[in-house]
C-alpha cells in the first residue's frame, strides 16, 4: 500500500523540533534564526538550476516551492509531485552546517510509484514504500566534498532520515523518523575535471541502452549516469 504524506508530517516536525532539542545543540538553535532560507540546488540529469528564497519571515513562499518541485521531478516521465518543505528545510540547515557550499547536485528527488517498482526490480536498496514516492525525501551530492563527509554531518543534525550509498556515492534524506545506515561497498574516488566526483557505474559490464520509454541524458553526461537509478 503506498504512503501517505500525512504519515509522516508529525514525524517532519519531530525532527524539527529535535533539531533545537538535542543534547549539545544549543549552536543549532541558531539554525531557526534566518529571516529567509534558500538553498541552491542543480538538477543532475538536466543541468536545470534552482537557487530561491523559499521561506520568508516565518512563512512559505508558494510559487518557490512550485519551482523546487518542478525540479524534483521524476526524471524519467517528467510527473511532477510537491515536494514536501521539510526536504528544502532539512537541506538548507545541511546547506549551513557543511559551510554554504557552491550547490547540491539532486541525483534523485520525487518518484512515480511507476518509477520506484522499476528500480525495485533492476536496483537493490530502493525501499517499496520510498518516501521519494510522496516527495519526501532525496538524493543528493555536494560537489567537492566527499558523501561519507557529508552523510556524516548530515547525520549530526538528527533530522529524519540520512543514508549513505557508498557504491552509488550519494547521500539520502527524508523526513520520516530520524535514524541513519550506510549501504553498499565504498567506490573509488573518480574526480572529473571540474572536481566534482562522479558516480561509478552501477552495473559494469551491462548493456547502456535506455529501458523502454527512459529518456537518455545528452551525450556530454557520463555513460555511467545513464544507468543509475537515484
Amino acid at each position: 500500500m503506498r504512503l501517505a504524506r500525512r504519515e509522516f508530517c508529525a514525524a517532519g516536525a519531530a525532527a524539527l523540533l529535535g533539531l533545537a532539542a538535542a543534547p549539545g545543540a544549543a549552536g543549532a538553535r541558531s539554525f531557526l534564526d534566518d529571516a529567509e532560507r534558500r538553498v541552491p540546488i542543480r538538477n543532475l540529469w538536466t543541468g536545470e538550476k534552482r537557487d530561491l528564497v523559499y521561506w520568508r519571515d516565518g512563512a512559505y513562499e508558494r510559487h518557490a516551492l512550485e519551482a523546487y518541485s518542478y525540479l524534483f521531478r521524476d526524471r524519467r516521465n517528467g510527473e511532477v509531485e510537491p515536494i514536501f518543505y521539510g526536504v528544502l528545510d532539512q537541506l538548507f540547515f545541511l546547506w549551513k552546517a557543511l559551510e554554504r557550499p557552491a550547490r547540491f547536485d539532486l541525483v534523485s528527488g520525487y518518484r512515480s510509484a511507476g518509477t520506484n517498482a522499476w528500480l525495485r526490480a533492476s536496483s537493490r536498496g530502493v525501499a517499496r514504500n520510498s518516501l521519494h514516492t510522496i516527495g519526501m525525501a532525496a538524493d543528493i551530492r555536494v560537489p567537492g566534498i566527499a558523501s561519507e563527509a557529508v552523510w556524516r554531518r548530515a547525520v549530526d543534525l538528527r533530522r529524519g532520515g540520512v543514508g549513505l550509498y557508498r557504491a552509488s556515492d550519494f547521500v539520502h534524506i527524508d523526513v520520516g523518523p530520524v535514524r541513519s545506515w550506510g549501504y553498499g561497498e565504498r567506490a573509488p574516488s573518480r574526480r572529473t575535471a571540474s572536481g566534482d566526483v562522479a558516480l561509478p557505474p552501477e552495473r559494469p559490464g551491462r548493456s547502456r541502452a535506455a529501458a523502454s520509454g527512459e529518456v537518455l541524458l545528452p551525450p556530454e553526461r557520463p555513460d555511467h549516469l545513464r544507468r543509475h537509478g537515484g
